[in-house]
């Protein structure tokens, strides 16, 4: 392993200009989820960068979905290995990035510069600012180098490789399974690596072994039928702002414990292995106190990597009138709460919607599922329309397994590090789709930086992350997983 790795580490050392390059030219294509003609370029692109490592590839398609990209290595091996990524991404306000989101721009020490020139030295703490550059195009470039490295050296991969890029993964995947059910010869692996996410907060390389579900809802309250003046009508025309709020608190305690009936019933308990892993982790949770601004957490006391192991309801966002220079004086005619509630081992997404639907009728609520016309809202005293948007479910592989101890060698052998082994991912990925269509194990092997501003403005990815995800996929592909 140390000689295969140290071949593609001086391959990409003497290539890093033009991996740059390519990693840019890919980055430069825009690629939020919805835009269907834009994604579908990606896909053709991409399928394009794997026909050059002679990778047998189809784009794959369905009515009205993204296009899959799937490859095949086959070595004739006995063994293979499952690469998923996602090529899409997250929606873009472009006033509210320092350079636009589909130019990427390489920084060093925050002040952008050129690309490096062929044999320039390339410095591990530059940073390339682009919309998906972390999350998650990065591991497609990788992946590719890693393969040209193997190349370079006469090596080929000691498993056979399926590959699976998808388009829809930042809009909830919507299609995976469909996919993969579909084309199931295609997708056969003894194991998927889900590369995706960021290294520990530590800089420490992270394996994932599992990801909180997730399952969405919007709350809408009514007032009067349209805006009513605030000093007409206030103190008399009920103000759903304020009810919406008050239903809010109800549904949470003051140290984050949620009170909706049942909602922690189905969680699995933590087994052993669990909690060892738990404790083994690196402790970081003071640093990201402090980085984050947070005065306290809550459960007070509580781990992070614990919390992660329970259902959460989180507030997402709230809509009212305005505020600010579009604040007007009156009562709204209505307010909208949007949830979504990341899901732990053992909760179902139906299940955890109806407890939440059922909670709101219990505050006295008349639930209906479309906009409410004039009679329904005359006839109730309250009434709440529940959008709901069932999701998929959490998955976790055990750490202690034949499965772990591979990628978390793999890691190490690619950082020069041991890697952290992480129970539970806080972020939701479609993991589910492989172990229900296909049955194979899962494991995360992300290698982005912690501090790469995913799903926000100025998302970017360290230089030094993508060299150690180069090194990884070639680690991952120089072993063949075990039986």
């Amino acid at each position: 392993m140390t000689e295969l790795l140290d071949a593609v580490r001086s391959h990409r050392h003497a290539h890093g200009a033009a991996i740059l390059r390519e990693f840019v030219d890919l980055l430069a294509l825009p690629n939020v989820s919805r835009d269907l003609d834009d994604v579908r370029a990606n896909a053709v692109a991409i399928a394009e960068l794997l026909r050059k490592r002679d990778v047998e590839v189809e784009v794959l398609d369905l009515p009205g979905a993204a296009p899959v990209v799937s490859g095949r290595l086959d070595v004739g091996a006995e063994r293979t290995i499952g690469i998923y990524a996602h090529y899409d991404g997250q929606p873009v306000e472009p006033a509210a990035w320092t350079h636009p989101p589909f130019q990427p721009t390489l920084c060093a020490a925050g002040s952008p510069r050129p690309l490096p020139e062929d044999g320039e030295e390339i410095d591990d703490g530059w940073r390339l600012f682009a919309r998906s550059a972390a999350d998650d195009k990065a591991p497609v470039l990788a992946l590719a180098t890693a393969l040209d490295g193997l190349a370079a050296a006469r090596a080929v991969p000691a498993a056979n490789v399926a590959i699976l890029f998808e388009g829809e993964e930042e809009i909830g995947s919507p299609h995976l399974s469909e996919y993969l059910a579909r084309h199931r010869d295609r997708f056969a692996a003894d194991v998927w690596l889900i590369c995706d996410g960021p290294v520990h907060p530590t800089g420490r390389p992270q394996v994932a072994f599992g990801v909180r579900g997730v399952t969405e809802l919007e709350i809408t309250v009514y007032g009067p039928a349209r805006p009513v003046h605030s000093g007409h009508y206030g103190n008399w025309a009920p103000n759903p702002a304020l009810e919406l709020a008050r239903l809010v608190a109800t549904m949470k305690d003051a140290d984050g414990g949620v009170l909706i009936s049942g909602f922690y019933d189905d969680t699995a308990l933590l087994t052993d292995g669990d909690l060892a892993a738990i404790a083994a982790l690196p402790g970081d949770d003071d640093r990201q106190r402090h980085e984050l601004a947070l005065g306290a957490t809550e459960a007070p006391g509580a781990a992070l990597a614990e919390r992660l192991m329970l259902p959460s309801l989180n507030l997402r966002g709230l809509a009212a009138g305005g505020v600010g220079d579009q604040a007007a004086n009156v009562v709204p005619a209505s307010a909208t709460a949007s949830f979504d509630i990341r899901l732990a081992l053992g909760d179902d997404p139906v299940a955890m919607l109806d407890r939440v639907e059922e909670h709101v009728r219990a505050q006295g609520y008349h639930v209906v599922h479309d906009e409410p016309d004039a009679a329904t809202r005359r006839g109730h005293q309250r009434v709440a329309r529940v959008r709901r948007r069932p999701g998929y479910p959490a998955v976790r592989t055990p750490v202690a397994s034949p499965v772990g101890d591979w990628a978390l060698a793999a890691a190490a052998a690619a950082a020069g590090e041991p890697a952290v082994a992480l129970p539970t991912f806080g972020g939701s990925v479609p993991l589910h789709s492989f172990v229900s269509e296909l049955g194979a194990p899962v494991v995360i092997t992300p290698f982005a930086n912690h501090d790469n501003n995913q799903h926000a403005a100025d998302e970017n990815l360290r230089i030094g992350n993508l060299w150690y995800g180069v090194d990884l996929m070639a680690a991952l592909l120089g072993a063949p997983p075990p039986a």
